[in-house]
């Protein structure tokens, strides 16, 4: 009885661990202002920032955008100490490829341009390897602990397959529209994997309890992605000193194919294993983003500004056919029913600025070096659940709170060849406290990302 007991205790007792996917930007030279670029958008990465600032780019060129990042996290829980550590990820990849071609003749008398886009604009990895354990009280004043070590890996990605367009239509306004295809038969990589190991132990009375070692093992994976969004921009520069943007993404609701699969063995017991799939659809949030760029009379500098909200309350995992109730629609930030906890939007802030060492004396610049700064409020959004004497409580919405700085240089090489670099450093205190709903646990986070781009010119 106290075996059954303790077993079941063991198994009910499982660490769950959320994780929403994290936005991705585009571009070393964008990036390194700080992200403050929609009223900027004069390169080949325009599409992704504003396509509206197209019409900007003279001459045909491809672009090329690697990144390189190095995430950190370090747990710490009061409720559960056993949880303290620092959890470390590399990653690496394209970042984006694009190709742009302002035609030599005119639409109705204005400048036309086209452009090829592919941009990474989701990542999902993230991994945990921690180590766990708790209290249940069983029958006769007997006391069983469990102990557990739980692996979690989280990988996979989604990007979009985009052709943009920009036109004029005044001298001073343009508009652009982005059609992004997310469908997985044109970017295979369109797919994530979640990936779950739990080894527990229970111990009655301070005594491991033999057989009642138990391996659970998850596998979730989300495949056949499918889904079509736009971007639309708009780019006013009413004189040369200043310019202003304007840009949305609009809500889209993708299908993809679940399949998760459980492996159970207790040593007790014996093994067991279970396999179910089907079709699920997820809304994801539209977003409404505004900026303001100044440049120096000779164009030595640029000063920027952008703001942008994201309703991720929005952000809707519908399963039909989930047996429980509760599961067939779920926030994809908290893991919950929508209705048992908030979810705020996230209003994001960027400053940025960029400097050309342009030599007066030289009439054609054979090398033209620059220098870019940039600062960012960027908050991710989270349920922000309290700890109260009986747990979380239903949680305010409000999001955690990001910050982050980024340095970049670059240097454009014979007015044909633009190699441009960025390293970003974001972070935050004591966030993600949704992450393994417990009281008193939460998440202080270091990212380190590096980027390197190239743009020809022709």
């Amino acid at each position: 009885m106290l075996l059954a007991l303790a077993t079941g205790a063991a198994q009910a007792q499982s660490l769950t661990i959320t994780s929403a996917p994290n936005a991705v930007g585009s571009g070393a030279r964008a990036l390194g202002m700080g992200g403050a670029f929609i009223a900027v958008a004069d390169d080949a990465t325009a599409a992704s920032w504003n396509p509206g600032g197209l019409t900007q780019l003279e001459r045909p060129e491809i672009s090329f955008v690697y990144d390189f990042a190095r995430f950190r996290e370090s747990v710490d829980s009061d409720s559960h100490p056993e949880l303290n550590t620092d959890e470390s990820l590399s990653l690496d990849g394209i970042n984006y490829l694009s190709v742009a071609y302002p035609f030599p003749w005119t639409l109705g008398g204005r400048n036309f341009v086209l452009s090829l886009n592919y941009q990474r604009k989701y990542d999902f990895d993230r991994t945990f390897d921690l180590r766990y354990s708790d209290l249940a009280a069983l029958t006769g004043g007997n006391i069983a602990a469990i102990r557990a070590r739980v692996r979690y890996r989280q990988e996979g990605q989604l990007s979009a397959l985009s052709p943009a367009f920009g036109i004029e239509l005044t001298e001073t306004l343009s508009v652009g529209a982005v059609l992004n295809l997310w469908d997985q038969s044109i970017i295979p990589s369109n797919e994530w994997t979640i990936r779950t190991e739990e080894r527990r132990f229970a111990w009655i009375n301070n005594r491991l309890l033999p057989g009642s070692r138990t391996v659970l093992r998850v596998v979730e994976k989300y495949r056949d992605f499918s889904g079509t969004n736009f971007t639309l921009g708009a780019f006013y520069r009413p004189d040369d000193r200043w310019s202003f943007g304007l840009v949305y993404h609009t809500p889209y609701t993708a299908e993809v194919d679940y399949s998760r699969e459980v492996g159970v063995f207790n040593a007790g017991a014996g093994a067991g294993s279970t396999y179910e799939s089907r079709r699920k659809k997820i809304d994801f949030p539209w977003a409404l983003g505004a900026g303001a760029a100044w440049r120096h009379p000779n164009d030595r500098l640029i000063l920027s500004a952008d703001v942008t909200y994201r309703a991720w309350d929005r952000f809707i995992i519908h399963d039909p056919r989930n047996p429980l109730l509760s599961r067939r629609k779920i926030s994809g930030v908290t893991g919950i029913h929508p209705d048992d906890a908030e979810v705020d939007g996230t209003w994001t802030v960027r400053l940025g600025a960029e400097y050309l060492f342009i030599d007066d004396r030289k009439p054609k610049q054979n090398l033209l070096p620059s220098i870019r700064a940039g600062v960012f409020y960027d908050p991710e959004p989270a349920s922000h659940r309290a700890s109260r004497w009986y747990g979380l409580d239903g949680g305010s919405g409000r999001p955690d709170q990001h910050f982050g700085v980024t340095l970049g240089a670059g240097v454009l090489i014979g007015d044909r060849i633009n190699l441009d670099f960025a390293y970003i450093y974001r972070w935050a205190d004591g966030a993600r406290g949704d992450t393994f709903a417990l009281p008193e646990t939460s998440i202080d986070v270091d990212r380190h990302q590096f980027y390197a781009s190239t743009v020809i010119y022709f």
